[in-house]
């Protein structure tokens, strides 16, 4: 079955190069909406290439992934995954955007037919297998960020735009995904201040919809005292109301989730030290859960490729030293170890609440309520002079 795809792909890779663009041809591109799955939150973009008199009617899109590669889960982690180009009919496509419930949105190009031609060229080139794939980056090597490239390798004149964004990283990334979910609380954890940097024009053409704006606020100087929009008509392919940010009800959402453990945790503080005792299952599962998170951040932060993961101050409070903590805390005859560990996982943690306020990084609320909990469940170790051994 593969090679017989293979020879399909070879055999229509060999018919559109030799293909040639007509007058009545058409580029575009192709804004879709949102949908519910986590890696669909931020939109999507292709390229149309149309052409009626060839019956040429392709949805080029860089944004193809194989959940089942080897590795897939660490490599994507790392930084280290390979996307590939897509190719499919447009009927198809926009029927698959429409079953899903997304909107889809065409910007027609003022292209010359030898800008068209090229661009066609060279997106057949890139989808014969030896070029189809690319190491992706979520923000400046995406499925956005190359039709935009791929333009300004065609275009051969000025362009200028009016579009500018004050908007951050942070404020693009969380304006698609929202604050209070459980996606946006892993998110905010995981992103260091870099995110907090101006995305500016550049940085923002790697989110589809800030593309499809800054297109439609961009010119083409076709003479010194001439230009036309690059965007010659709009048209909706697909008419359906936009998919609204899903915030995790109350009484499941990170802040009201922590909020409740921080007072559980209060309570259990509270008992443990009338009872001259420690509550280490609850401390395990705590602190074994805040370290695994530092395993996490510390490998995005020192190791990964991702941008965006660097120089991450919530490293102070969430760290893998945790785990540490979490092997000690049951052991009866390590008290003076599991004070002075805890002394210092106290100081560091003090320091990671300061830091929700006086860095250059935005923070999610929920962290102020998870760090709260993290010092009252040390608060018995710092006391364990005056609990019994025994019930240590």
């Amino acid at each position: 079955m593969k090679k017989l795809l293979l020879s399909l792909t070879l055999a229509c890779c060999t018919f559109w190069a030799t293909a040639q663009l007509t007058e009545q041809s058409r580029i575009s591109l192709i804004t879709c909406d949102p949908g519910t799955l986590v890696y669909e939150k931020f939109g999507h973009t292709a390229l149309r290439i149309c052409d009626s008199t060839q019956h040429i009617d392709l949805i080029f899109h860089y944004g193809v992934f194989d959940f089942d590669t080897d590795f897939f889960i660490p490599k994507f982690i790392k930084g280290a995954t390979d996307y590939s180009i897509g190719l499919c009919s447009t009927h198809y496509f926009i029927a698959s955007y429409a079953q899903r419930g997304s909107a889809v949105n065409e910007q027609v190009l003022a292209l010359t037919l030898p800008q068209r031609q090229q661009l066609f060229d060279a997106l057949v080139e890139n989808y014969k297998p030896e070029n189809r794939l690319y190491r992706y980056n979520f923000v400046f090597d995406n499925c956005a960020t190359r039709p935009y490239d791929m333009l300004l390798n065609v275009i051969d004149a000025p362009l200028l735009c009016t579009y500018t964004t004050e908007a951050t990283y942070r404020d693009i990334i969380h304006g698609c995904i929202g604050w209070q979910n459980w996606t946006a609380f892993g998110i905010a954890l995981i992103l260091g201040a870099e995110a907090d940097q101006t995305a500016g024009n550049e940085g923002a053409i790697g989110f589809p919809f800030c593309l499809r704006d800054e297109l439609d606020a961009t010119w083409i100087q076709t003479a010194p005292d001439t230009i036309v929009p690059l965007v010659t008509t709009r048209h909706t392919l697909v008419d359906k109301p936009s998919v609204p940010i899903e915030n995790t009800p109350w009484p499941l959402n990170p802040t009201a989730v922590f909020a409740l453990l921080c007072i559980a945790g209060a309570l259990l503080t509270w008992f443990d030290l009338k009872r001259h005792s420690i509550s280490h299952w609850f401390d395990v599962c705590l602190f074994g859960l805040t370290g695994f998170a530092g395993i996490v951040i510390s490998y995005l932060m020192f190791f990964s490729l991702h941008p965006l993961v660097h120089a991450n101050w919530n490293l102070l409070w969430v760290n893998p030293l945790w785990i540490f903590m979490a092997i000690i805390a049951p052991l009866r005859r390590c008290v003076s170890v599991k004070r002075r560990t805890a002394f210092g996982m106290a100081l560091l943690t003090g320091i990671g609440l300061i830091t929700q306020w006086c860095v250059p990084q935005t923070f999610h609320p929920a962290n102020v309520l998870v760090i709260v909990l993290l010092l009252v469940r040390l608060i018995p170790y710092l006391w364990s002079n005056n609990i019994n051994p025994k019930n240590n």
